[in-house]
């Protein structure tokens, strides 16, 4: 059974952000019904690195940016490909702070 909506799908991803930033200190999740975000809580940064899967009217939007200068976002009418789109994000997020940052 798939399950059409972020609320449905909150195990799934908490999973996801416990398996991909268990290393990286200062990290946080945010679930809401119709947002979920993963942040960096980062002092030095006004701006930090987030993630954010955002459930609209229309579909889902998958927004990342790394804390720096790179900025991207997606849009999909379908659960699981925003899935996947944010857990290529996370990955990338993930091993970005882990490399880059001081707080690991």
């Amino acid at each position: 059974m798939t399950k059409t909506n972020l609320k449905a799908n909150y195990i799934r991803i908490e999973n996801l952000y416990k398996s991909m930033f268990s290393e990286v200190k200062h990290t946080s999740i945010d679930l809401r019904d119709d947002k979920i975000e993963i942040m960096h809580l980062d002092e030095k940064n006004q701006d930090p690195a987030i993630i954010e899967l955002s459930e609209t009217k229309i579909g889902y939007v998958v927004s990342y940016w790394d804390g720096y200068s790179l900025s991207e976002t997606e849009e999909s009418d379908d659960i699981l490909k925003a899935l996947k789109i944010f857990k290529r994000y996370a990955k990338k997020m993930a091993k970005n702070l882990k490399k880059f940052s001081g707080h690991v």
